[in-house]
């Protein structure tokens, strides 16, 4: 093996005999197999982080994972809860298989959100099954009917308290103040937290797999 400050020859076992290989070459290699390391590092975590990032389009339009994200609205960020009631349910799947003793979406929890911000918008709630176009039904609004979304509805005056700013709207579309007979709005001031609770839930927990939030002008 001949050594010197460059070029230097290194031997290496290659198919069961030994080639000479320029030390050069080899740390032009190294650096590339480093830079390539790195690379793919820095691919497998901005992955990670795309799938966690959750930011609206161009129609204020966002859809994510069942559970507990956050998300950016109204140039602010803002989480969204899914919490399930007691297991007490019984009916029917979206796979057609009768269940008995689960849980349904009792209430959805949001926190952090500015409603200074998100003056004048209305933010609109809808639960999928996998890749169904069609949302869920989410709580019952009559003895026959039921509400395939939820939606807050944000006053315009950004001088209103924090606690009564927020009203409902229905499964007709009206403005039914904080709460009726099928749903209600609260607000936690410790926190700075609202809840939303549906008085007959319908949509199966284990049923969603995503969730649209939707905002839009008032």
């Amino acid at each position: 093996m001949r050594d010197s400050a460059k070029g230097a020859l290194v031997y290496k076992r290659d198919s069961g005999d030994f080639t000479a290989e320029s030390e050069e070459v080899l740390n032009r290699r190294r650096k590339l197999d480093l830079i390539v390391g790195v690379g793919l590092l820095a691919f497998a975590f901005v992955g990670a982080a795309l799938a966690q990032t959750i930011s609206l389009n161009t129609n204020d339009r966002v859809e994510f994972g069942q559970g507990s994200v956050t998300l950016k609205a109204c140039d602010s960020f803002i989480s969204i809860s899914l919490n399930p009631s007691a297991a007490t349910f019984s009916g029917v799947n979206a796979a057609g298989n009768p269940y008995e003793n689960a849980s349904r979406v009792k209430s959805m929890q949001f926190s952090g959100l500015d409603t200074r911000a998100c003056a004048g918008r209305s933010i609109k709630v809808e639960l999928y099954i996998d890749n169904s176009t069609t949302p869920m039904a989410i709580y019952s609004d009559t003895q026959t009917a039921s509400v395939d979304n939820a939606t807050l509805v944000i006053d315009p005056d950004k001088s209103r308290d924090r606690a009564d700013v927020i009203t409902l709207l229905n499964g007709l579309g009206q403005n039914i103040g904080q709460s009726d007979t099928f749903q209600s709005l609260t607000y936690n001031s410790s926190n700075a937290v609202y809840t939303l609770e549906f008085f007959a839930p319908l949509a199966l927990v284990s049923d969603v797999s995503r969730v649209s939030v939707e905002t839009t002008r008032s």
